[in-house]
């Protein structure tokens, strides 16, 4: 039980990291001009949409522990 706990954990927590870089990121974003930004952006989501995986993976592994306990 406790493992389980700790990969949950450690789901949520690289989800919101993920969400925290983002956030870190759009003051510099917002400084670029519309076609560099248009470039940047095809460059950063291909890494992220791997990490759509941990969100999912929490949630769920979220709602297994909440029915455990």
């Amino acid at each position: 039980m406790r493992a389980f706990m700790i990969v949950t954990l450690l789901l949520v927590a690289i989800t919101m990291a993920l969400s925290l870089a983002h956030a870190l990121e759009l003051p510099g974003k917002l400084r670029l001009k519309e076609a560099t930004y248009k470039s940047v952006q095809t460059i950063y989501y291909p890494g992220f949409t791997i990490g759509g995986f941990a969100e999912i993976g929490g949630i769920v592994a979220l709602a297994i522990l909440l029915y455990l306990t």
